[in-house]
């Protein structure tokens, strides 16, 4: 395939259906097997060139057009290879039945630089045999793939038939490779990324989302005298809550509060990663874990509904992070218990909570020179600041946020 001849149509190859969408993009349906031939492995084929160029000669025209429109697997420390072998496992998990329905792959986008002759009433068509397609979009799952059909055993996949496996794909044929490379840059960089956050709080895989599943479920409050079902106070989809909303907190925020309630001050810096049982120091036993969990939870948020309900500080994300891992030494599993009589609600009892820059400024808080307060900081950001001024009354910042005079902090 020469990178400067004039392509002829692809007129014999591989027999398959195609709907056409425009005269230069269809979709269609191909098992695994035959997709895996007709479609060169990317780690093979940057070793190809790789080796190519170390003794002097050209890289074949497919490497060169693959290098057009992709970025590199790269080594074994890459992000992108590091992906590979996640999406490997994940796929592998897939087909094995391991995770039920609920999992799920995008149609692979396919690059043929020759044009397909699709026949109107049928749809019918050819892929050409070898070198003729890449991948533009999907080439991850692509990689994965090639993985999984390498050595199929390490994946509990020994008896799979890859040609009974289907797969969605979109093919964009007859087009130049500088079209086929804005087509990659459109696709990767177009859509907005979803914050890792609120993807994770979707997760129904996720130790900790299940608990907050679980909490929403079950736990009713109380305001104005009326009873209110918790999963009317949480907002889903969005990062943000309204000054005048009627939600308390968005998911992914409740969910902060039920991860530092299992991990304690460690579950600040991992609010927005997988949780697993075996996260938990000791793997305590799970049905406990799940019960104290919600118990413990369901019965806070009750205590300060008024305070949640009027968007008070406790409903800044680094408050309830801070708030968690407080909590969490009140749990049966925790390493560092709270001193004999003392509690969450004695430590919480002389805290002011309204949102001002006298008691949250440079902990939960900016306050800038016009003295603004801001409540941007994440849970990353303050949640270990927070967490000393609410479990320490006896530190400056602890004295701030319960209105007793401190000594401010200097800066050099």
């Amino acid at each position: 395939m020469s990178l400067s001849m004039t392509l002829k149509p692809v007129t014999t190859g591989f027999p398959l259906r195609l709907t056409p969408l425009r005269p230069t993009v269809a979709i269609g349906t191909i098992d695994i097997e035959n997709l895996l031939y007709m479609v060169n492995d990317p780690v093979r084929v940057e070793e190809d060139a790789a080796r190519d160029r170390k003794a002097g000669h050209e890289v074949d025209d497919y490497g060169r057009l693959r290098e057009l429109v992709q970025r590199m697997v790269g080594t074994a420390k890459s992000p992108k290879s590091k992906n590979v072998a996640s999406y490997a496992d994940y796929l592998a998990s897939g087909i094995t039945g391991e995770l039920g329905n609920a999992w799920s792959v995008p149609p692979v986008t396919l690059w043929c630089p020759r044009p397909l002759e699709i026949e109107e009433e049928t749809g019918s068509a050819f892929f050409p045999i070898r070198d003729g397609l890449i991948a533009i979009d999907g080439e991850t799952q692509i990689t994965a793939l090639h993985r999984i059909k390498k050595n199929p055993g390490a994946f509990g996949l020994s008896e799979f038939d890859f040609g009974e496996a289907v797969m969605a794909f979109e093919v964009y044929h007859g087009i130049s490779a500088l079209e086929a490379r804005q087509i990659f840059h459109d696709r990767n960089n177009k859509g907005a990324p979803v914050d890792k956050s609120l993807a994770m709080s979707m997760d129904m895989r996720d130790f900790g989302t299940t608990i907050t599943q679980q909490l929403i479920e079950s736990t009713i409050v109380a305001i104005d005298g009326e009873d209110v079902a918790l999963l009317e106070l949480v907002l889903t989809g969005k990062r943000q809550v309204g000054a005048k909303s009627k939600e308390w907190f968005t998911l992914q925020g409740l969910r902060t509060l039920v991860v530092t309630t299992l991990l304690g001050k460690a579950g600040i810096q991992a609010a927005s990663a997988d949780v697993h049982l075996t996260d938990i120091a000791g793997e305590p036993d799970q049905t406990t874990v799940k019960r104290e969990t919600v118990e413990l939870l369901s019965a806070f948020l009750r205590a300060s509904a008024d305070l949640f309900k009027n968007k008070t500080a406790i409903t800044a994300p680094a408050v309830m992070a801070a708030l968690g891992a407080l909590i969490h030494r009140e749990t049966s599993w925790t390493k560092d218990p709270l001193p004999v009589g003392q509690t969450v609600e004695s430590l919480l009892s002389d805290v002011k909570w309204a949102r001002e820059g006298g008691y949250w400024g440079g902990i939960a808080a900016k306050v800038n020179d016009k003295g603004v307060v801001s409540w941007a900081g994440g849970a990353r950001d303050s949640g270990h600041k927070v967490y000393e001024a609410l479990s320490n009354p006896q530190s400056e910042v602890g004295k701030q946020v319960r209105g007793l005079p401190y000594r401010a902090a200097t800066t050099s």
